[in-house]
Formats: structure tokens, C-alpha cells, sequence
């Protein structure tokens, strides 16, 4: 189940120039439904994304997938006119952590992920909590892979490359790398739970 395609808005043409430097304006353009603002701002920040949806799913790819699709698509719907950078990006975080949320709730794949360090975990920790510990104990464990295993979660997860292009780099076949991810995504989930242990302390 976690050999899914991770899923990501499909490319759209970018035809004009926006910067964080000017939020109102890239978030006014993203309000009215600007494809080329919403192709800029996936080119900019679809890895950051990404990366904080991977975390908040606790390195369920899959599930990392349905919070990263449900968060673009609260961003088509509700975005607003925003002053910087920061507000931007704390509005996605938050829409992110509702997504799953959301999912949560409706019986997803969140609840069986958080279960994976349900012996490790305090039992009175709640999801909110875990969706604020979360990110900061990815960042934790992924300082703890060599430089070769960061490069290669980084580059399936965080920036979507197929296994087709890891294997073409790496000259490994499509299998071997399935199976290097599935190692190290076990091993992920292993550090993360005990970053959260080890913060409850």
C-alpha cells in the first residue's frame, strides 16, 4: 500500500512572474483562481509542502499524499489575501494540519499511522499534539540517516522523483529501491517515535 505514486497537482505552465516579495499579490492572484500563480507557488513551495505533510503522517507515504491533496485543494477553495511570506505559510501549515485532521475523523490512514508509536507514546498525547511534535521529530530523525538515505527520502517524498529516475541515478533497479525506501521509511518511523519519547521526558 505504501508503493503508491505519491499524489501532487498535476504541472501547469507558469506564464507570469510572482515572488514572495509581493504576497498580496501572489495570494490576490491565487483568490482569483490564477493558474500561472498557482503553478509558481507549486514550482516555489511543493517540496516544503510535501515534506510537512510526509511528517505530519508520521512517514506514511500514502496518507502523506491524501494531507498534501486535500491541502492544495483547501488552498483553490479558501485562500485569502495574505501580507508576507510568513502569513502564507503558517496559512498552509494550518489548512495541512486540518486536512488531516479532517481525515482523521473520518476514519483515514492517520489514526493507524499515529498508532505505529502508540508503546512508545504517552497515552494522554492527542492528535493535536502529535501534529505539532510531529514535524520537528522528522527533522530530528532525518539528521540521523547517513547523506545518501536523506538524499534518496528527500527525493521520493519531499520533491516527488519517480523510482524510475532514483534507480537511473543511483543504477539500481526499480525493485531495489522500492525496498531501500521500505527499510528506510520503517527506520523513519522507528527515530520519529523516539524523538517523541524522548520530548515527553
Amino acid at each position: 500500500m505504501d508503493q503508491a505514486e505519491p499524489l501532487k497537482p498535476a504541472a501547469l505552465p507558469v506564464t507570469e512572474a510572482f515572488a514572495f516579495a509581493d504576497v498580496p499579490r501572489l495570494t490576490a492572484a491565487l483568490k482569483r483562481g490564477d493558474e500561472s500563480a498557482f503553478a509558481w507557488l507549486h514550482g516555489a513551495w511543493s517540496g516544503r509542502i510535501n515534506r510537512y505533510c510526509f511528517a505530519l503522517a508520521a512517514g506514511d507515504e500514502t496518507f502523506a499524499g491524501e494531507i498534501a491533496q486535500a491541502t492544495w485543494l483547501r488552498l483553490v477553495r479558501h485562500v485569502r489575501v495574505m501580507s508576507d511570506e510568513t502569513a502564507l505559510w503558517n496559512w498552509i501549515a494550518c489548512a495541512a494540519r486540518h486536512a488531516a485532521s479532517d481525515l482523521r475523523r473520518t476514519g483515514g490512514r492517520y489514526l493507524r499511522a499515529l498508532s505505529r508509536f502508540a508503546e512508545w507514546w504517552q497515552p494522554a498525547a492527542s492528535a493535536a499534539e502529535a501534529d505539532n511534535r510531529l514535524p520537528v521529530a522528522l527533522e530530528s530523525a532525518l539528521t540521523k540517516l547517513t547523506p545518501d538515505e536523506r538524499a534518496l527520502i528527500e527525493g521520493r517524498y519531499f520533491t516527488g522523483e519517480s523510482l524510475e529516475t532514483i534507480g537511473s541515478r543511483q543504477e539500481l533497479t526499480i525493485r531495489a529501491v522500492e525496498g531501500r525506501l521500505a527499510r528506510l521509511r520503517t527506520r523513519l518511523r522507528e527515530l520519529i517515535a523516539e524523538e517523541l519519547q524522548s520530548s515527553r521526558l
